[in-house]
């Protein structure tokens, strides 16, 4: 049987810099996986190619045992770091306007907007919004369809513990639907929860790609997934740094 999702072999070149390494791993559906690496890992890069906003310069991405076409695509939710919406027209008129977009109706849209708490807002200039706010409004028009692929990059940042709360409860809802999560975040501690794989890049290099239980079992009985990263990080920075 295929996996949901295959990352085969991929790479990513800008000119001398290789963004990303022959990467490889596979999920399969209704998995959460955390992507986790310091800054200018390959974690947006990743990101980009899978989709299709930037390609690859060589490697495969596979869904169900075939390429991504466009059409694949619109069955994807993104979420990116900093939401791009119009910010002199009002919450929900940049929803209505991307729910079509998506072919999707206004009782669609109305819905996510009112369960990610925006429903009181629909009237407000997306200006006069505060960051949580319009990373709610990003994620509702993300789930605008019910998308079967959500990719999410820094979702938890400025959130506060009530508005954290809420966010990792929606999207434990999305995975019991049977979506298939990819999570990117330095708050490896808002993500651990909901995480059942985490794939940690570093230098562009898959430095770890695993079950989140077996890779804490390794760590010990009091082991998070936040010292797992942080101790690979380390070791391989101290393989590199050690004299040939």
């Amino acid at each position: 049987m295929n996996a949901y999702l295959q990352i085969c072999g991929l790479t990513k070149r800008y000119g001398n810099i290789c963004a990303l390494n022959a990467v490889s791993f596979a999920m399969e559906r209704g998995s959460v996986l955390a992507v986790l690496g310091p800054n200018g890992a390959g974690k947006s890069t990743l990101f980009g190619c899978l989709l299709g906003l930037t390609w690859p310069t060589s490697g495969q991405i596979l869904k169900e045992g075939s390429f991504i076409a466009d059409p694949d695509r619109t069955r994807t939710g993104y979420v990116p770091e900093r939401i791009a919406l119009y910010p002199h027209r009002t919450v929900g008129e940049n929803a209505a306007f991307f729910a079509a977009l998506k072919g999707e109706s206004m009782a669609s849209v109305e819905r996510q907007v009112a369960r990610v708490g925006l429903a009181g807002a629909w009237k407000r200039k997306v200006r006069q919004l505060s960051k949580g706010m319009l990373q709610r409004l990003g994620l509702a028009i993300a789930l605008c369809g019910e998308p079967e692929l959500l990719v999410l990059d820094e979702p938890f940042n400025g959130l506060d513990p009530a508005l954290l709360e809420t966010l990792q409860s929606i999207l434990r809802e999305e995975q019991q639907r049977g979506a298939t999560l990819l999570i990117s975040t330095h708050t490896i501690s808002a993500v651990e929860p909901l995480a059942t794989h985490a794939a940690i890049l570093l230098e562009g290099r898959l430095a770890v790609f695993g079950e989140v239980e077996s890779l804490l079992a390794k760590g010990g009985t009091y082991d998070s997934l936040e010292t797992v990263y942080y101790r690979i990080a380390r070791n391989r920075r101290m393989r590199e740094e050690a004299p040939a």
